[in-house]
């Protein structure tokens, strides 16, 4: 069980970033029964409120970010119920959604994240969040299950982070905040707007010492938004650089765990084990408004990540080159919306891998490289069947193909394409009242096997590994009551997984995936919010929130070594996590909050011999 005391002040001229807002604005997360009409859901093609959204989502907003989200993003997105986001150092977390991702070790590669229009996901399916700079973001979206015809057809969900709109004129802010074992974080934010043309920038450096030993952190973030607007056209860019060293503690036996947990790995920190990497991320994106019903919008995108890791048994050098294309045709027709698009992805990545010796690089040992690149084309229909009832649907049918080939070593260029992978979805909302709402949807969704779990122990291809694919059906119930200060939101879901991708590890620095059978993943997602006294801008504000997920994840069939694991519960993953938070804000932004989150135990291994909590 965790419990957070956070004390913190929002006041004008400290942080104009959240200050700047309108105050009806600070507290749209409080969920009226406005909130249901007034916030906008882009998760969607077609641009809805929550309340009329055929999906399961949820919205962090950017008074939550700047109060739980500015030193760790760990705390808010915790907050959404189905989502566990598990860190063994800052620049190591694993997000899993509704338990879909948890046989993999180290990242989290069955949750897509877009930052706007650029997408945060390698060709691999790895997603990294951890390193993101938040100043500039103005909320989160995260739909949980497959979302195909949008962003597409990731197996767990979906994380968009929407950069916000500076206010009018030139604005400054400057922002620091300070953590415990020497942790801090400063921010410098610049922005100007005129009319609908506007560019802000911001400027973050984060450092921390860490519990552990080898556990220091280092980053730099530069981040760059901006927006022309002449007559139909609106051209938009968005560029972001990182630079991070941090140093790595890994993992420690259950004796170490239970009584020395600060102490790192013993071979990780003689080595000071440590990953760093320059990483260039950004894009462009022209969008016509062809007439007042048909729109066109052209992006254009591309991430340069060059890394370097320091481990015991060698050292890993790698490259990755990123360049991607999206086209996106949306028609308004009365009651109906059509959205048509195609992408277009393409990465090469590199690797070299060198001996280690007394914590120096040594002699090559290999170099290698991939190429990946995949087409998406999307469809979308968004209907309004009647005036309470909106009907969706959208389908996204992919393609990937990928080589790779070793320099030094025995091996010839291989290649490998995987079939025509169709993912359809369709979603359905009906409106019981002004303040309630029922939604249903399924999906399909699939994940690809990352470069580490398409090799052989050898190098080369497998072949017969097969991309992870499964059937999400959801249903639930949204709706505000009494008078507008409780919210309730509500979903059961089912998935059923197919060739189940899990990563076997034979050594330390050997490990490939194989395909686990299948699995059942079952679960209830409640999420309730209260605001204790009727909202007043002029007094303080309490407000009450609780979150919880009930969930069930077990093999439905899969044989290993002759052992039978059918039945049993997929390790990692609690049955139950329980988010409470209240607060209490006086006007001027100063603000008390105290937060408790639970997991149950989680087992350790596939026969539940072995578990543990926290």
């Amino acid at each position: 069980m965790r419990i957070y005391f956070l004390v913190g002040l929002l006041a004008t001229g400290m942080v104009s970033l959240v200050a700047q807002v309108p105050s009806d604005s600070l507290h749209h997360d409080i969920t009226l029964s406005s909130e249901l009409e007034e916030i906008t859901v882009t998760s969607s093609p077609v641009s809805r409120q929550p309340g009329i959204t055929g999906a399961s989502v949820s919205a962090i907003t950017d008074h939550s970010l700047a109060k739980d989200g500015y030193l760790d993003l760990r705390a808010p997105l915790e907050q959404v119920p189905g989502l566990q986001m598990q860190s063994g150092a800052p620049n190591t977390s694993r997000i899993t959604i509704r338990g879909v991702g948890t046989r993999t070790p180290y990242a989290s590669n069955r949750v897509k994240a877009w930052f706007d229009e650029i997408p945060l996901t390698s060709g691999d399916g790895a997603t990294t969040v951890g390193d993101l700079e938040l100043s500039l973001v103005d909320r989160v979206e995260i739909v949980r299950g497959p979302s195909s015809a949008v962003y597409g057809p990731g197996m767990g969900g979906v994380l968009i982070f929407s950069p916000g709109l500076p206010d009018q004129g030139f604005r400054a802010s400057v922002l620091s905040g300070l953590g415990s074992f020497g942790t801090f974080k400063n921010t410098g934010t610049l922005s100007y707007r005129k009319g609908n043309s506007f560019v802000q920038a911001s400027v973050a450096d984060s450092r921390s010492d860490g519990y552990r030993e080898n556990s220091e952190y280092n980053r730099s973030n530069i981040l760059l938004h901006g927006r022309l607007t002449a007559g139909i056209h609106s051209l938009s860019l968005l560029a972001g650089y990182t630079d991070l060293l941090a140093y790595i503690p890994s993992s420690v036996d259950l004796n170490s765990y239970l009584n020395t947990p600060q102490k790192a790995a013993a071979n990780w920190l003689a080595m000071r084990g440590h990953r760093q990497y320059d990483k260039w991320q950004g894009g462009l994106s022209l969008k016509s408004e062809i007439t007042k019903n048909l729109s066109n919008t052209l992006v254009l995108y591309g991430m340069n990540n060059d890394a370097y890791k320091t481990r015991p048994f060698n050292i890993l050098d790698e490259l990755t080159n990123t360049v991607g294309v999206r086209e996106k045709l949306m028609l308004n027709m009365g009651r109906t919306s059509l959205m048509a698009g195609i992408e277009y992805f393409d990465e090469k990545y590199e690797w070299k891998i060198f001996e280690i010796v007394d914590g120096k690089e040594g002699q090559l040992q290999s170099s290698n490289s991939e190429k990946r690149h995949f087409i998406n084309f999307q469809v979308h229909a968004d209907y309004r069947l009647t005036p309470t009832t909106v009907v969706t649907g959208g389908v996204n049918v992919h393609r990937l193909f990928f080589s790779r080939s070793e320099e030094i070593g025995h091996l010839e260029e291989e290649s490998h394409n995987y079939p025509w992978i169709l993912s359809p979805r369709v979603g359905l909302n009906q409106r019981l009242s002004t303040t309630m709402y029922l939604y249903a949807s399924a999906g399909h969704g699939f994940s690809a096997p990352s470069p580490e779990e398409a090799l052989l122990p050898d190098g080369g291809i497998n072949r017969d590994l097969k991309p992870e694919e499964g059937i999400t059906i959801d249903g639930g119930l949204r709706g505000t009551f009494w008078h507008d200060r409780l919210q309730l939101n509500l979903t059961v879901y089912s998935i059923n997984v197919r060739n189940m991708l899990m990563t076997r590890r034979d050594a330390e620095d050997i490990f490939y995936g194989e395909n686990a059978g299948k699995t059942k993943h079952r679960g209830l997602e409640t999420d309730l919010r209260l605001y204790i006294l009727p909202y007043s801008k002029d007094r303080i504000n309490m407000t009450l929130a609780a979150s919880h997920t009930w969930m069930s994840n077990r093999f439905k069939h899969f044989i290993q070594d002759e052992t039978d694991y059918s039945g049993k519960t997929l390790p990692g993953q609690p049955a139950s996590m329980l988010n409470l938070s209240l607060e209490a804000e006086a006007p001027g932004g100063i603000f008390l909050q105290v937060r408790m989150r639970n997991e149950s135990s989680q087992p350790r291994n596939f026969f539940l011999t072995l578990s543990y909590s926290f």
